[in-house]
């Protein structure tokens, strides 16, 4: 079972349990909850069993782009950057290929291919055990008090510059708090706190 698959399916039994547990409030209160959580019992599912849908739909639910393909083309300038300077490179569209003029040509598939592939399912693994433990320690202390651990946990992880990972934390905690203030239930509060 992939990365992606078991946090689908750990998406699928949070999501299924507040549903059950939206029933419990009262109509106004359970609007949003219920809906939220249709949907995303809905998504789950949908992506789960994608292999085997008809054509039509299947390519409705796999069309988005991939988790970190936004993070990757953003950083991606330094890379081309340093590639350029060794040589010029350019994709030929009609073969997919990659052509420079020190390295020779290089098909798809090929070794930087594999270890994209491998750095991604890193990420997606690495992703999955911060919301893992974003969830247990937003359970044990409060997921106010859980968010800028999270952030902080996720900008080590990935690199982020230390501004940016101030900045994040900052408006972090400043939606952390006004979800704890609109809704009705004590988000600061944990089982230990």
């Amino acid at each position: 079972m992939t990365s992606e698959q078991l946090m689908l399916v750990a998406m699928l039994g949070v999501s299924s349990y507040m549903l059950i547990e939206s029933f419990s409030f009262s109509h106004e209160a359970g609007i949003f909850p219920r809906f939220a959580a249709a949907v995303a019992v809905c998504g789950c599912i949908l992506l789960l069993v994608r292999a085997y849908l008809p054509e039509p739909i299947r390519q409705v639910v796999t069309e988005s782009a991939g988790m970190f393909d936004q993070y990757d083309e953003e950083f991606q300038g330094s890379d081309d950057d340093t590639k350029s300077s060794e040589g010029e490179v350019t994709e030929d569209e009609d073969t997919g290929a990659i052509e420079g003029t020190d390295r020779g040509t290089v098909e798809d598939g090929d070794s930087d291919a594999v270890e994209n592939a491998d750095i991604d399912s890193s990420k997606q693994a690495i992703l999955v055990g911060l919301l893992a433990g974003y969830g247990l320690v937003g359970y044990v202390i409060g997921l106010v008090w859980a968010t800028p651990l999270f952030i902080l946990a996720f900008a080590k992880a990935f690199g982020l510059p230390r501004l940016m990972t101030l900045v994040i934390v900052v408006i972090g905690l400043v939606a952390a708090f006004a979800f704890n203030s609109i809704l009705p239930v004590n988000m600061t509060d944990g089982v230990i706190f």
